[in-house]
């Protein structure tokens, strides 16, 4: 043992190596500083409790008796096996959680009784653990132990912070007392580190001792249980939390707009403003964001750092300049936003609002549509039949104008004639009547009148080609497979043409009678080869 660092293990340790320890300066040095650990911890326990304050409960006088045998068990070195020595530390250490949360004043029964749940989590599951080492070691692996050691560490951990809670809300404790309890975490994590880096060398034995602070912290809240418990005030939220918590919140949101001066821009992205082409209708805008809705529409000089309250000066001064007569370059419209009333005395439409605006443009519509449709009664009286004598119950006449240069048609009510349509426009000549499929349309030269427009449908062909009072006369065919043949709306007078397919699905033949002003379509089954 001589030369080595046994002896000084000894007398530090209070029980033998397992092996003989060589005298390093890191081992000596951690010794030393384990005796001064261990020299502070001895000298905390044999202070012994505290002078009476008051008169003592006897459940006072139980608990401490059982927190100084809690710690002389932990102190004095054992050599039983680990399951007898778990079975007595549990049995110190139950009834003393059991009058802690008796003794224990400041803290609601639902608060204790969550503690003592908690506290006894963690001696049954040390008992478990103890007894499935000793007679399963095969299960020290499996899932289920390691998912119970978890579960204990952390009904351990929440345990101990509502233990230093409420003996925080007790007030008969110290705050040196609750620091060391505090304490005890940090050695736990200091042990891990120490094991980490020595990778399981002596120096781990040196840091499993620094458990000493829970003793230590057992010792004080024996020492100071005979004090007289002090009621304290709920404890309240430190002024700087909540605005480091609403910092990080608008952080995370972020501003509704970018940070401006109250009155002073130097570009348009320093307003959070809408770019219409033309300014809002101030009857659109509520009063107080008129100023706003100036300030967003008005053109500001570029290159300049001129202030909004400048700016609307500006606006004012032109508004007392519009009232007196002289000319102004700013818009009237513009102005009205500022002055409604001085603009409204020379452009009363200025002041109204989007639905007057549309009110007024619907009713203009309603009446020129009324116009339309009375002057396409008037043109659909002036035409007559040109041929009267080829009479047929199927038949209609109306007036259509060529406003914009585009044929009217016949096509099947139910098909899809996007395709028939495609094929009539690439052609090259259509000429006055153009078919695909099922669809027909029909190019009268364009006039500055309308065109009457006859349709006649017959169940058998005509007599034969009549050309003599007529410029054009053409012919060509037309496929209904729903047997439902119509003719496009021609005039606003909505004169309705009846179905010309007579004879049901089939093939049609069409012939179109065309001169200046006249339009007559007959249609008609369609000869079958025999």
């Amino acid at each position: 043992m001589i030369g080595t660092a046994t002896p000084a293990w000894l007398v530090t340790m209070w029980y033998p190596p397992g092996g003989i320890i060589g005298a390093s300066p890191l081992v000596l040095g951690g010794l030393l500083l384990l005796g001064l650990v261990n020299s502070w911890m001895v000298w905390q326990v044999l202070r012994g409790p505290a002078p009476v304050a008051v008169p003592t409960r006897r459940a006072a006088t139980w608990l401490r008796l059982l927190l100084y045998a809690n710690v002389m068990w932990l102190l004095i070195p054992s050599f039983l096996p680990d399951l007898v020595e778990v079975v007595i530390g549990l049995a110190l250490w139950i009834p003393a959680l059991v009058l802690l949360t008796v003794v224990l004043t400041g803290s609601g029964w639902p608060f204790r009784l969550a503690l003592l749940l908690l506290g006894l989590v963690e001696p049954a599951g040390s008992l478990s653990i103890g007894l499935v080492d000793d007679l399963r070691p095969e299960l020290f692996v499996s899932p289920a132990y390691r998912a119970t050691v978890m579960a204990v560490g952390v009904a351990t951990f929440v345990m101990m912070v509502m233990l230093l809670l409420a003996q925080r809300r007790d007030g008969r404790w110290s705050r040196a007392t609750l620091l060391i309890g505090l304490g005890t975490f940090a050695s736990a994590f200091l042990v891990e580190l120490v094991d980490v880096l020595t990778r399981g060398g002596t120096i781990e034995s040196i840091a499993e001792a620094m458990d000493v602070l829970y003793i230590v912290w057992l010792a004080r809240t024996a020492h100071e249980l005979h004090r007289e418990p002090r009621q304290k005030a709920p404890p309240r939220v430190p002024t700087a939390v909540p605005a480091v918590a609403a910092l990080l919140l608008l952080m995370v949101v972020g501003p509704e707009c970018r940070p401006h001066l109250t009155y002073t821009w130097q570009s348009d992205e320093l307003m959070e403003c809408w770019a219409p082409s033309q300014p809002p209708r101030v009857a659109d805008i509520p009063a107080h964001e008129r100023d706003r809705a100036y300030m967003c529409s008005v053109s500001k000089p570029s290159g300049l750092r001129v202030s909004d309250r400048e700016l609307l000066g500006r606006g004012w001064a032109a508004c007392a300049r519009f009232a007196a007569g002289e000319q102004v370059k700013a818009r009237p419209a513009l102005l009205a936003l500022l002055c409604p009333e001085v603009i409204g005395r020379r452009y009363p439409d200025l002041l109204l609002s989007s639905a007057q605006i549309g009110r007024q443009q619907a009713e203009k519509e309603n009446i020129a549509r009324r116009q339309r449709e009375r002057e396409a009664r008037e043109e659909d009286a002036r035409c007559r039949d040109p041929w009267p004598a080829l009479r047929t119950r199927f038949q209609a006449t109306a007036s259509y104008y060529d406003w914009d240069s585009q044929p009217y048609g016949i096509y099947d009510a139910e098909a899809d004639n996007e395709e028939d349509s495609a094929a009539i426009w690439n052609a090259e000549s259509p000429g006055i009547l153009a078919a695909s499929g099922q669809l027909a349309l029909v190019f009268t030269p364009s006039q500055d009148w309308a065109t009457c427009v006859t349709a006649k449908a017959l169940r058998s062909a005509p007599p034969p080609l009549r050309r003599k009072g007529w410029d054009q006369v053409v012919e060509a065919d037309i496929v209904s497979e729903s047997g439902h043949l119509v003719m496009q709306t021609l005039s606003a007078s909505k004169v309705r043409f009846p179905n010309l397919a007579r004879s049901g699905p089939g093939s049609y033949r069409l012939r179109l009678y065309t001169r200046p002003g006249v339009d007559l379509i007959l249609i008609y089954p369609a000869r079958r080869a025999a």
